[in-house]
């Protein structure tokens, strides 16, 4: 999440007052079954739903019931669920309080762990317009993005270890499955990619002071959103700008 207006941190427990303003990124088809296991076949478009993979904009208008102006973005972790309310409260949360809706369920540790290693990674560059070669690149990256997250959160995982947990990550395999790329984006590559990368040099995350979060609401569908911090900054170009060298 990116506040506008400067705000500094954040606590769980705390509520946003949002209101949905615009949603970035490719149409995909998915499919997913909870009871599928990691290296399940791929079902093919026929099986599939529909969901928008990307940023999802927000105007803050409340912040604890206090009046307040500022803008959001964050990523979907729920993504069976819609946004049948506007304004939405959302209430920020422990990763591992999210999802809340069981199937999936709330992550484990170690998923909250490779959520926190991604977006020290890439959310700096993704969240970044600038940095991207063109629109194009800019919507292919952010769906990439959310399409490793759902990965993460929605996967069946039979280990419980974040190396042996990595080797079952696959966008197009398993409970959780990206059955049709959109428009000839190549996001599902692009995810491949990042995943291929999780891990490398080290898990990055911190077990007690993350600046990554959940956002709750019983009727809507759960949110990641991040801590404003000038050493998010620090992280930029970590993982993105490599890649786009390769793939010129």
């Amino acid at each position: 999440m990116a506040l506008s207006s400067g705000a500094s941190a954040m606590s769980v427990g705390d509520v946003y007052t949002l209101t949905a303003r615009s949603s970035d990124g490719f149409n995909v088809l998915y499919s997913f079954d909870s009871a599928r296991s990691s290296s399940a076949s791929n079902v093919g478009p026929g099986s599939s739903s529909a969901a928008i993979a990307g940023f999802i904009g927000w105007d803050v208008t409340a912040l604890n019931g206090n009046t307040y102006v500022g803008t959001m973005k964050t990523f979907c972790v729920e993504i069976a669920e819609g946004f049948p309310d506007d304004p939405i409260d959302y209430t920020v949360s422990d990763l591992t309080d999210v999802p809340e809706e069981t199937p999936p369920g709330n992550m484990s540790a170690n998923q909250s762990y490779m959520i926190q290693d991604l977006y020290n990674r890439y959310y700096v560059d993704v969240a970044a317009q600038d940095t991207a070669e063109n629109w194009g690149d800019y919507l292919a990256e952010q769906a990439a993005f959310q399409l490793v997250i759902w990965e993460i959160s929605h996967e069946n995982f039979a280990t419980s270890t974040l190396d042996a947990m990595k080797g079952e990550l696959d966008i197009s395999l398993g409970a959780m499955q990206i059955t049709q790329d959109t428009a000839g984006a190549g996001i599902v590559a692009l995810a491949t990619s990042m995943i291929s990368s999780l891990g490398t040099g080290g898990w990055w995350y911190s077990a007690t002071d993350p600046w990554v979060f959940g956002g709750t609401n019983p009727d809507n569908q759960d949110l990641l959103i991040v801590v404003p911090s000038p050493a998010i900054a620090g992280l930029a170009g970590l993982g993105l700008a490599g890649m786009r060298r390769r793939r010129r």
